[in-house]
């Protein structure tokens, strides 16, 4: 995405980056959560800390749409 300024250019494709690693980020979190319930039933304990697992996976995926939009937004301010 880079312009013929080269600074802005540069400024929006750092933060599409970043906000793409963040979202990764967010989800590979999720994801290690879950497969530690999985793979270690005990590990999730009661019915309980199973939901409070799955509520932190919920808002670990709403901060990586957050992300996803800022670099949507970011790319649509170059546009």
């Amino acid at each position: 995405m880079s312009t013929d300024d080269g600074c802005a250019g540069d400024v929006a494709d750092w933060i599409v980056l970043k906000s793409i690693q963040m979202a990764n980020d967010a989800s590979m979190g999720a994801m290690e959560q879950y497969l530690l319930a999985a793979t270690h039933p005990g590990a999730a304990g009661s019915p309980e800390r199973a939901h409070e697992l799955l509520e932190r996976a919920i808002t670990r995926h709403e901060r990586a749409i957050e992300h996803l939009e800022l670099a949507a937004s970011t790319i649509d301010a170059e546009t």
